[in-house]
């Protein structure tokens, strides 16, 4: 992501836009980290954590009355960190692709998500939904990747209205069988058009053995990683994993976006220990 698109990303998100930055530009090492669970805020808050990034259909709820949502709004903004980021994006229940994609009832769902995620004040919503975008069986994958392009740069300017970066992330082979790389996922975000971009997915990545080089091909279209350890999906510093092959090349890259930490976390590592050994390794390239 090259400096004007970082400066677009910062002033979608007021939260973070003082993080990460020093009188030189972008210092990488102090790009800003966030955290996945809303049980641990106050441990993330004390670890120097900048944001939540939660999910669009536990915490928006689209498909449930405004008053229900005012509930979580309010308990979300009382919480110690913002939540300025969401994925997981819809239910599998409103499949995006194949015979019996339902865009319209998608295009229904951000009509409701995206402007309630702008009361939270949420700058990027990631769309995961390994569900929704799982091309059925028999059905041309070509015409899957398509379908899913279409879906994206249908709703993407209804994001852009709504001061929100829509992106896509890469997912495993094992979670959906539909953009698990990322030149299949950067093939579909052009193909949707300038207003969609990516979420680069490290976990996802070492699952598959996608290579780290491979960031490359999201060059001005990488906006947000998500980062676990490989093995079990692990907090940094659990088992040791080594993220400095893909951190070397997004510092190459220019990237200046945030990293989320998607992930569990085990009685031995604590979000101050987790978030110490990351930054130990982005300050060590």
């Amino acid at each position: 992501m090259n400096r004007r698109s970082f400066l677009s990303l910062a002033a979608a998100l007021p939260a973070l836009s003082a993080l990460g930055q020093t009188a030189g530009g972008t210092d990488f090492a102090k790009l800003p980290v966030g955290g996945m669970d809303k049980k641990l805020a106050p441990a993330f808050a004390a670890a120097g954590y900048g944001y939540l990034e939660l999910f669009i259909t536990a915490e928006i709820v689209p498909g449930k009355e405004d008053d229900v949502f005012a509930k979580n709004l309010a308990a979300l903004k009382a919480l110690p960190l913002p939540t300025t980021f969401l994925n997981g994006f819809i239910t599998g229940d409103i499949p995006m692709v194949g015979p019996d994609a339902q865009p319209d009832k998608v295009e229904k769902w951000v009509r409701t998500a995206f402007p309630r995620a702008r009361q939270l004040g949420v700058g990027v919503v990631t769309v995961g939904s390994g569900g929704s975008r799982r091309c059925p069986k028999g059905f041309e994958p070509a015409k899957a990747r398509e379908q899913f392009s279409k879906v994206l740069g249908r709703i993407a300017p209804i994001a852009r209205d709504n001061g929100i970066r829509l992106t896509i992330e890469n997912l495993n082979t094992a979670e959906t069988n539909l953009c698990t790389s990322i030149a299949e996922s950067v093939e579909v975000i052009t193909a949707a058009g300038p207003d969609v971009f990516l979420t680069a997915d490290l976990y996802h990545m070492m699952r598959d053995n996608d290579p780290a080089e491979e960031l490359r091909k999201a060059q001005g279209r990488l906006i947000h990683c998500h980062v676990a350890e490989k093995e079990v999906r692990s907090a940094p510093g659990t088992k040791g994993d080594d993220f400095r092959p893909h951190l070397r090349v997004l510092r190459e890259m220019g990237y200046a976006g945030a990293f989320s930490f998607e992930c569990g976390w085990a009685k031995s590592v604590s979000p101050d220990k987790a978030i110490a050994a990351f930054r130990q390794q982005l300050a060590t390239l």
